[in-house]
């Protein structure tokens, strides 16, 4: 008997430290990373202000997901361009920008329906030394039960890892067609 009392009385400490620990998680997903780009920010801007284009540098691309389905719509590129995609890895999503001005930066807004709430994103295109400084942010909100802050932990490692592996790839892409385009001249 007294074992079961040892076992059964840690258990509301840890439920409380469990729901304590919880609130003070962030309550929204954040990731964000920068890199430098040997090109000028006119020649960056067309891979990111095109929905079209994004299946060759980003996450969401066959490499990902051999499966994965593209349909486009609205104007071909700027405010109001978007993306659907379904996958049977990356899931079912849709991406839309928001806002565009050239070259200096783009906004979007990203819904999946495994995520409960959308996730907005942005690209500042800067100059820099030699280049382009990209940065890419990604936020969302994170639901307010415990568990889904502890949720918006993986999240955020997954949200984090996909924009530096996105950027890596469109560091690669700009750096092989401006090498093409240099070849020809």
């Amino acid at each position: 008997m007294k074992l079961i009392w040892k076992m059964v009385l840690p258990l509301p400490v840890l439920a409380a430290a469990f729901c304590g620990i919880a609130y003070r998680l962030p309550t929204q997903v954040q990731a964000e990373h920068r890199v430098v780009l040997r090109v000028s920010p006119e020649q960056v801007y067309p891979y990111l202000n095109n929905p079209m284009e994004w299946p060759k540098w980003s996450a969401l691309s066959k490499a990902a997901d051999p499966s994965i389905i593209y349909l486009y719509g609205g104007p071909m590129t700027g405010v109001g361009a978007r993306m659907q995609w379904s996958g049977d890895k990356l899931g079912d999503g849709s991406l839309q920008l928001t806002a565009s001005t050239s070259p200096n930066s783009i906004a979007y807004v990203q819904r999946e329906t495994s995520l409960p709430d959308s996730v907005f994103g942005e690209f500042t295109l800067t100059p820099a030394t030699g280049g382009t400084e990209v940065t890419w942010r990604q936020t969302s909100a994170i639901g307010t039960n415990p568990l889904d802050r502890y949720v918006g932990l993986y999240r955020q490692y997954k949200k984090q890892q996909e924009v530096e592996q996105g950027l890596e790839g469109l560091k690669m892409l700009v750096l092989q067609n401006a090498k093409r385009s240099a070849s020809k001249d």
